[in-house]
């Protein structure tokens, strides 16, 4: 086994109350449509030198050979815009038996500096809950939710050289570390077409190695296929989809149990059924008993998958919002849902009369999925 470390180059890739009603509840129907979604985001980088390596840094990477057991690494890299900082991406961290539930977020940042490229990593200073809004947003970085600088905590530097094809690079002096006994660390990257290599040293305060010294501290990530797939509906919606042990989808008439976090754009995370440990159940469709987009967002929802619905104010709460869970005018909303289990209504065949007669089948929910 490899050593975890965190932080570590690469944005520590490889380191180690409401009412029982659901908030989204409403009686009404929703108001004309005057959404337009927003165009797919074009980054603009200073100069050629940062595209170059922001266009190779960009996209899915797969660990070449699995951590542990059969669980790969994988990490997702998109530009997206940050108030405040230029030339930036989001990099997500997931195992891949639980890819909708990243174990490491953060923002990598290219600058110049004395006129070479170096890759700064932060990390998130929102909080734990915070960011929960942000999981999956490499996919949709159109929709990427509001973050500024002062969002941020730096924690290291790479300094990069480009290669025929790609680029290598290592911090240039050892980085505070507190993990494993040691007390610094030091960090090195190659990209080599499609392949990326991540290197991490620890070191204790006599200046000995306690770990990374070994063959097996360097992880070499393959370029891959996304761990999620985004869906981008004509009435504004955008679904981010998650692969999964899927069972059934919804029907008519069939009792749906969800799971799931619900955030503003800024992060504030206005309902949580996990919060209440008790899934939202409802009749599917659930017409009145939930916003428009959720009931949207139900559609071909298997049971045992996660998806995210980024839903338009207007197929929310309109421009009235919802005060009582401080829901502005027109706010979009963010779901981290679950679809926990589904009772799926079935026709019984037909009786000698000609007549059916609906039975509910329940169907074992999918359990063992970690959403603490």
């Amino acid at each position: 086994m490899f050593k975890v470390c965190l932080p570590c180059v690469l944005g520590a890739v490889m380191c180690a109350p409401m009412t029982t009603s659901v908030a989204f509840a409403q009686d009404e129907a929703q108001a004309a449509p005057s959404y337009v979604a927003p165009a797919l985001y074009a980054p603009s980088w200073s100069d050629d030198g940062i595209a170059t390596i922001a266009g190779q840094l960009t996209g899915t990477w797969t660990t070449a050979n699995p951590i542990e057991g059969d669980v790969s690494i994988s990490m997702a890299v998109a530009p997206v815009a940050i108030e405040g900082l230029s030339d930036t991406m989001y990099v997500e961290s997931v195992r891949s038996n639980a890819a909708w539930e990243p174990y490491r977020q953060s923002i990598f940042q290219l600058y110049r500096y004395k006129g070479e490229i170096r890759l700064r990593t932060y990390s998130f200073a929102t909080g734990n809950v915070s960011q929960g809004v942000y999981v999956g947003m490499w996919a949709a970085t159109e929709l990427f939710p509001s973050m500024t600088a002062e969002d941020l905590v730096a924690t290291l530097d790479v300094e990069l050289q480009a290669t025929h094809n790609g680029f290598t690079g290592a911090t240039p002096y050892p980085y505070p570390t507190g993990v494993a006994g040691a007390v610094e660390m030091t960090s090195s990257v190659t990209l080599d077409g499609d392949t990326l290599t991540v290197a991490d040293r620890g070191f204790d305060a006599d200046g000995n190695v306690v770990w990374g010294a070994q063959a097996d501290s360097v992880i070499t990530f393959a370029r891959s296929t996304p761990f999620a797939q985004v869906t981008r509906r004509d009435d504004g919606m955008v679904i981010i989809d998650y692969a999964g042990d899927a069972g059934i989808t919804p029907v008519d008439g069939d009792q749906l149990h969800v799971h799931y976090h619900g955030f503003l754009t800024d992060g504030t995370r206005f309902d949580s059924s996990y919060a209440r440990n008790q899934p939202f159940v409802f009749e599917y469709p659930p017409k009145t008993r939930a916003i428009t987009g959720w009931g949207i967002g139900m559609e071909g929802f298997a049971m045992g998958t996660h998806r995210k619905m980024l839903i338009p104010g207007y197929l929310a709460y309109g421009e009235r919002g919802n005060p009582r869970a401080n829901i502005g005018p027109d706010a979009m909303l963010f779901f981290n849902a679950f679809m926990a289990h589904i009772d799926h209504i079935e026709a019984e065949p037909e009786t000698q009369t000609g007549e059916t007669a609906p039975v509910v089948n329940p169907v074992d929910s999918h359990e063992g999925h970690n959403h603490d």
